[in-house]
C-alpha cells in the first residue's frame, strides 16, 4: 500500500514540477499582464493561501488569517484528490505557483527572496501530500488506516509549521 501512496504523489509532484514551466514561460513572455492577472484576480491566490497582510495588523490576527486561508485551501486540495483530480489540479498549481512567484518581481520590484521561496515549497508541498493522500483515500479507502494517519499527521505538521514561518516572516 505505501507503494501505492508513493506512485501517487509522485505523479503528483512530478505534474507540478511539470506546471512550473509553463507558468514561467507565461510569465515570461507575458509579464505584465502575469503582474495585472495577481493583482486584479487576488481570489486565485487565497485558493492557493496567499494572504496580504496590511500595516496594524496584531500577530494574532495575522496567524489567524494564515491559519484560516491555508486551512480552507488544504481542506480543498484534499476533497480535489478525492474527487481524482490530483493530477490536473497538481499541474495547474505549478502553473500558479510559478506565475505568482515571478510576478512579484514586478509587482513588488526585487528578485524573489529566498524565504518566500522556502515558504512556497513548504505550503506547496504539504498541498500536495494532501492532495495525494485524498485520492489515496478514494482508491483504497482505510485498507491501512497507518499511510493516511501518517500522511495527514505532516500535512498537520508541515501546515503549522508553514503558517508559523509566513508569521515570523512578517513580524
Amino acid at each position: 500500500m505505501r507503494k501505492k501512496y508513493w506512485m501517487i504523489f509522485l505523479k503528483s509532484l512530478g505534474l507540478f514540477a511539470s506546471g512550473v514551466v509553463p507558468g514561467y514561460i507565461f510569465y515570461y513572455f507575458f509579464s505584465s499582464q502575469s503582474a495585472y492577472f495577481i493583482e486584479k484576480f487576488k481570489v486565485l491566490q487565497s485558493f492557493f493561501g496567499i494572504n496580504q497582510y496590511s500595516e496594524g495588523m496584531t500577530i494574532n490576527i495575522v496567524l489567524l488569517t494564515v491559519l484560516l486561508g491555508n486551512l480552507i485551501s488544504t481542506i480543498c486540495y484534499i476533497a480535489l484528490g478525492y474527487a481524482r483530480l490530483s493530477l490536473p489540479v497538481s499541474f495547474i498549481s505549478g502553473f500558479f505557483v510559478a506565475v505568482f512567484l515571478f510576478s512579484g518581481i514586478i509587482r513588488h520590484g526585487i528578485p524573489i527572496p529566498l524565504e518566500v521561496a522556502v515558504l512556497s515549497s513548504i505550503e506547496m508541498l504539504y498541498r500536495i501530500v494532501a492532495i495525494s493522500t485524498g485520492e489515496y483515500l478514494n482508491r483504497y479507502r482505510f485498507k491501512n488506516r497507518i499511510i493516511p494517519i501518517t500522511t495527514l499527521s505532516c500535512v498537520f505538521v508541515l501546515y503549522l509549521a508553514a503558517a508559523m514561518y509566513e508569521v515570523w516572516q512578517i513580524f
